[in-house]
């Protein structure tokens, strides 16, 4: 669909008048068939002209079958920003957000369509490409009726999810704007693979990811889309869904507000030049950066964090108009902050799950005390001269440097002095423990088939995870300790008082409790540490053999995906070759793990490490009898982490 803006025809029609003249004249002085000629390619060339000079939507949908982008409300959408804002737009353009949300086309769809049969929960399903289109062959359960099986129907896929570890794919339901999520999703990171999308988090095994019908509209669109408008009307399971968006994707306007009045104040190019010129800001837009952190981190926080309608109401008018908050004002002036549910937190209150950043922030210190945000790390545009690539940037929109003591130093300037770190951290300068955010952001956070950094900035102590039962940094790192071990070694540093702990806190390295003990969140963090390259340095890794084996019979799916990548590194992994899949029947998956098992213990020799805390006799065998203790005492409580 092209789409002319008033800039756009008016330039083509100055042109137009200045060049006829020229076209007249010719058609005067010279042989008719040359007059006709230029008349020609005047025509041509100013349609050209307006057609060139046009902005093509591409995302005017075929058919009336998903969510479309529609303009208002003062949004007019990033492809109003490129002309004045060419290296944001083009950094914008590489990065994650852009992608959150897309129309499916052979570009963007990233997953091979080729002609296939897949089965989740005894159904079946066939993709196969038509064309530049996606097709899923499935059971039209919307229209079984009368206990009837459900009749086969073809269904398109018409949007996708997610471009960076995940994407995930919406088929059509033929029921207006309301999409079908099609229960497989493909991973991007670690080794590209369909799965299921019952496996791509922490949910209990009996759970089940359905079609999820309509919930883009009434979940995946309060942040995966720019100014998200469900529209809609209707009883739950007959809702009409007429869903509108400013844009797909997070895009300019999600971070800086409606930009029709920047966009009609900026026609005047000596209005630029003179905001140019004298560095003044621009009233008619927002700029997080130069926010103060409140309302700076609550743009992010908009989507990066657990919140909460404050009455149904309030919900209700989300459902028709979409969220009243806009970039600069307070989040909290439409929403409240959860601090607590066990889908999200730690019994504490620290946040558990990915995409809530945001939570974290607001209870650390550097952000109460200190003028900590989002931005002090994070930046939305790659700068100019930033020495990385746009994919090392667009990982996680990071500064230059923030992977460093550098993200700590900037305002702890005394740390930046070697003798001064090694003193605080009791770690030579250079090493993974003398790393600020190995110890005050651990990676006690689950999502996206790994753990990530805790965003709420605290200090180890074997108290917290004692009470609480939240992971420390040091026995995140030192995964061959108990967490006495710990609590003595704080102690001795920072005079922080011991815990009273049970036997087996004195006895047993605590990664092995999490691992056969702890919830599924936790085997999660467990396993992801197995896996860690600075954990397995500081610890050793033959040891760990038995647990991984273990975690990769896990009734929990996303268990089972973290410790088998962990298993990758394993010395047996190489021998024995196993073709291992963590969504095989569980037939198959206990017969390889046996193997594990068995092979381990065969290859006992003299040069094993032993060790009550490590479980492992002075013959090198395994203290199956304790192991199996410790797995009885399992927290099987259902654990659904909702990213």
């Amino acid at each position: 669909m092209l789409i002319l803006d008033t800039e756009t025809l008016l330039a083509t029609l100055l042109l137009s008048l200045v060049t006829l003249p020229l076209v007249v004249s010719a058609m005067r002085t010279r042989s008719r068939r040359v007059g006709w000629s230029a008349l020609g390619l005047w025509l041509l060339a100013s349609a050209a002209a307006a057609w060139g000079g046009g902005a093509y939507d591409p995302s005017e949908p075929d058919r009336d079958a998903q969510p479309i982008e529609v303009s208002g409300d003062d949004y007019v959408t990033s492809r109003s920003c490129k002309a004045c804002h060419p290296h944001e737009y083009d950094t914008w353009q590489s990065s994650f957000h852009r992608t959150m949300t897309q129309f499916a086309t052979p570009e963007t769809v990233i997953a091979p369509w080729d002609a296939a049969t897949m089965t989740a929960h005894e159904r079946t399903y066939r993709i196969e490409q038509r064309g530049d289109e996606f097709w899923v062959e499935m059971e039209d359960t919307e229209s079984a009726r009368d206990g009837r099986p459900p009749p086969r129907v073809w269904r398109r896929v018409v949007q996708t999810t997610g471009a960076h570890h995940f994407q995930f794919y919406w088929t059509e339901t033929l029921n207006h704007r309301k999409l079908s999520l099609f229960p497989f999703c493909y991973r991007i990171a670690d080794e590209p693979r369909w799965m299921p999308v019952d496996g791509c988090c922490v949910s209990p095994p009996t759970s089940r990811q359905e079609a999820g019908t309509g919930r883009w509209s009434t979940s995946c669109n309060k942040c995966h889309a720019t100014h998200g408008r469900p529209r809609v009307t209707g009883l739950v399971g007959e809702a009409v869904m007429d869903t509108h968006v400013a844009e797909l994707g997070i895009a300019c306007e999600a971070c800086h507000g409606p930009g029709q009045e920047h966009v009609d104040a900026n026609r005047d190019p000596r209005r630029r030049y003179a905001l140019y010129d004298s560095g003044d800001t621009d009233p008619t837009v927002v700029n997080p950066a130069l926010l103060d952190k409140e309302r700076s981190t609550h743009v992010c926080a908009r989507c990066h964090s657990v919140h909460r309608f404050r009455s149904s109401e309030d919900r209700e008018r989300w459902s028709a108009e979409g969220f009243r908050f806009r970039p600069g004002d307070l989040l909290t002036d439409t929403v409240d902050i959860d601090t607590g549910g066990e889908d999200k937190f730690w019994a504490d209150g620290v946040v558990r799950v990915t995409g809530r950043e945001g939570n974290g922030l607001f209870s650390s210190p550097c952000y109460q005390r200190g003028e900590m945000s989002c931005l002090s790390c994070h930046d939305a545009h790659q700068k100019l001269d930033d020495p990385r690539t746009r994919a090392e940037w667009a990982d996680d929109q990071l500064k230059a440097g923030m992977r460093t003591d550098m993200a700590c130093t900037q305002c702890h300037a005394e740390y930046k002095e070697p003798a001064v770190l090694a003193a605080h951290t009791h770690h030579a300068p250079g090493s993974s423990g003398s790393l600020c955010m190995n110890c005050h952001m651990p990676y006690t956070t689950t999502g996206l088939l790994k753990a990530i950094r805790s965003h709420t900035i605290t200090s180890p102590d074997a108290a917290e995870t004692a009470d609480v039962g939240r992971p420390n940094a040091c026995n995140l790192c030192h995964l061959d300790k108990t967490l006495e071990w710990t609590a003595k070694q704080v102690e001795e540093w920072y005079g922080t008082p011991p815990p009273a702990l049970d036997e087996d806190d004195r006895s047993i390295a605590a990664s092995l409790l999490w691992a056969l003990r702890g919830d599924a969140g936790m085997r999660v963090i467990v396993a992801n540490a197995f896996g860690r390259a600075s954990a397995r340095e500081v610890s050793g890794s033959e040891w760990m053999t038995p647990a991984i084996a273990f975690l990769m019979t896990d009734p929990y799916h996303a268990v089972r995906y973290v410790a088998e990548r962990s298993y990758q590194l394993q010395q047996e992994s190489a021998r024995l070759g196993l073709a291992y899949d963590f969504v095989a029947p569980p037939s198959t998956r206990s017969r390889e793990t046996l193997e594990i098992f068995e092979g381990w213990g065969v290859r006992a020799g003299p040069d094993r490490r032993t060790g009550d805390e490590l479980l492992i006799a002075e013959d090198g065998q395994l203290m199956i009898d304790v192991f199996n203790r410790l797995l009885s005492e399992r927290d099987d409580r259902p654990v659904t982490l909702n990213e």
